[in-house]
């Protein structure tokens, strides 16, 4: 049987969150077109590392497949006024309309949270009206907040031109793996806080917020009170700027929680970070999530999770699955006393929680995967 031949833009290393993306649409995709698929990667990074770019080289290598994926990803930010279409897909409509292989944008992000620039706006626009009226590429948006972006910012009607799908990380698979972190006698927790753009996570600005150092203090008394229930804590990086809060994190605790129950999961970047992070996720009782894909993948593999909110993109994920009791807003004051009783409430119960969103977001995510194959 002829293999698909699929050139697919993203990004493979640095982020574990979009390697467990990728590893859920290409399982889904096979599935969903009963075919063998083999890929070319193409790094987006070195587009950002400007070691290479969306030129004629890149359209070259884009014909020479069947499919071109792009994603998924934050790709579709609305503050890069020097790109050609506003955001991260730094192409000019000549060259997107020399590929011929048809193009997928894949479960994309539409992110406003930096900014929104008009001018970004206005090249976003154009470009979307190009893909728009061709009749070989597809767009698709993710479960972020993302159709709500483009409702509000770009317009309706682009807004109705995108396929709303689940990010596939809901459905990543990974390999059984030993986990030295986990401590079979206690109550684990996984904790995933982010260490990248803390001025937009903690802009500190109102009455009622708080800035980084007062939140690291108060999430240290947090882990501190919930320790009365004999916990045993893993702190997990998913990108290199996580060990630096961490690092501050443990330098607020006792020394008694330092030295007795903590552990730190190691910084694992590509599919090996994957597998190894997301299968000690599957073997916690409980996560706590301020990145989007400790939320999304926490939940996909059945978890408790609990979303640490300091970002709109964490604030609309649990909007759209209808699960706003299971975030705390960790930038505002007294976001500790929600965060114990939320975390009580898992560690004493018996129960085991179950998802019933997970089915209905499959049969879109399957529903695109058939638009792709037609």
């Amino acid at each position: 049987m002829k293999k698909l031949q699929v050139l697919h833009v993203a990004s493979f290393t640095g982020n574990i969150g979009d390697n467990a993306n990728h590893t859920g649409f290409r399982a889904a995709l096979k599935n969903n077109l009963c075919v063998d698929i083999e890929y070319t990667e193409f790094e987006i990074r070195k587009i950002f590392w400007k070691q290479k770019s969306f030129d004629e080289d890149f359209v070259d290598l884009a014909n020479q497949h069947d499919l071109v994926v792009i994603g998924g990803g934050n790709y579709f930010e609305l503050w890069v006024d020097e790109s050609n279409t506003g955001t991260s897909i730094d192409i000019t409509l000549e060259l997107l309309s020399k590929i011929t292989a048809p193009v997928v944008f894949n479960a994309l992000g539409v992110d406003s949270a930096q900014g929104a620039s008009e001018a970004a706006v206005r090249k976003f626009r154009f470009f979307l009206d190009f893909v728009i009226d061709s009749p070989s590429m597809l767009l698709s948006c993710r479960n972020d907040g993302s159709i709500k972006t483009l409702r509000e910012i770009i317009g309706k009607k682009y807004a109705d031109a995108f396929f709303h799908v689940p990010d596939a990380g809901f459905f990543t698979e990974v390999k059984d793996s030993f986990h030295p972190e986990i401590d079979p006698d206690k109550k684990n927790i996984v904790i995933q806080i982010a260490g990248d753009m803390l001025d937009t996570r903690f802009p500190n600005r109102g009455p009622t917020d708080i800035s980084y150092e007062h939140f690291l203090e108060s999430f240290a008394d947090y882990m501190v009170e919930i320790n009365k229930l004999d916990v045993n804590f893993i702190l997990v990086p998913h990108i290199f700027r996580d060990l630096n809060v961490i690092d501050s994190l443990l330098n607020k605790l006792p020394d008694s929680i330092r030295r007795g129950c903590i552990s730190v999961a190691p910084y694992l970047v590509g599919q090996k970070g994957q597998d190894y992070i997301f299968d000690l996720y599957a073997k916690s009782d409980l996560v706590l999530g301020m990145r989007f894909h400790a939320s999304v993948c926490g939940l996909g593999v059945g978890k408790p999770c609990i979303g640490l909110v300091n970002y709109r993109q964490i604030d609309e994920l649990y909007e759209e699955l209808a699960l706003n009791d299971w975030k705390v807003y960790v930038n505002k004051k007294g976001f500790e006393e929600k965060l114990l009783t939320l975390s009580q409430g898992v560690l004493n119960s018996s129960n085991v929680r179950e998802y019933d969103f997970l089915p209905g977001w499959r049969k879109k995510l399957d529903s695109f995967h058939l638009e792709i194959k037609q």
